[in-house]
């Protein structure tokens, strides 16, 4: 239970840290407020998962409605901790790899960007943190992927986000070929199956798709199966 504890805590940090960053806010001040009325948020506010749904997802002061994606990034960032804690061989670089993805993913949603001052030093500290493990580094799967990438996005234009590449880039030097096809089988699925749910079922349109989410979807399942 402690492992879950801890991630929902990382969580709603790295929720916040997607949040501000891109728009070059402090993610220290202000203070947690309420985004329309602007008032301080209490202590017992602030609880991960548990505070939300006290509030039933709505601001105690103004009414307004509460974003749903803290509650969400709470939550699969302590399932994620709970994971990495009985599965993984290397903890602490399995967590850094997924927290790295799970913070990508929440600025593609909030803003459809790959932020560099995350993306960047987040990328530098896993191959520290991989060649510190002796782990291989696959740069012939990382340099066809960007290649590749380049080419799909001539031949077929905004196909995929230069983020997206540069991110694939990375993580295919990390990963290795096998790992990354798979990867991009269950990303590809997985974006797939949202966009018919939301046209079909849901009935609504998507003129943009943030496809990080569904990366890191692959990605937590490249870990599962190792």
């Amino acid at each position: 239970m402690i492992y879950f504890i801890f991630g929902s805590v990382i969580g709603s940090f790295l929720c916040l840290v997607a949040e501000r960053i891109p728009i070059r806010k402090s993610i220290v001040y202000p203070a947690s407020h309420c985004s329309h009325c602007q008032t301080r948020l209490a202590v017992f506010e602030l609880i991960p998962i548990i505070s939300i749904i006290f509030l039933r997802f709505r601001c105690r002061y103004c009414g307004i409605k509460l974003s749903s994606i803290y509650f969400y990034s709470e939550i699969i960032c302590g399932l994620l901790c709970f994971f990495v804690a009985f599965k993984s061989i290397s903890p602490l670089y399995s967590l850094c790899f997924l927290f790295t993805a799970v913070t990508l993913s929440l600025t593609d949603i909030f803003y459809l960007i790959v932020e560099p001052k995350i993306f960047y030093p987040l990328s530098i500290l896993l191959c520290i943190g991989h060649i510190y493990l002796a782990l291989p580094i696959f740069l012939f799967t990382s340099i066809i992927i960007f290649f590749s990438l380049h080419a799909l996005n001539y031949f077929l234009p905004d196909s995929m986000g230069g983020g997206d590449i540069l991110l694939l880039t990375v993580w295919g030097a990390l990963l290795g070929s096998e790992s990354l096809i798979f990867l991009l089988f269950i990303a590809s699925s997985s974006g797939l199956l949202f966009l018919l749910v939301s046209r079909y079922i849901l009935k609504k349109k998507i003129q943009q798709l943030p496809f990080v989410p569904f990366l890191s979807i692959g990605l937590f399942f490249v870990f599962l199966c190792k």
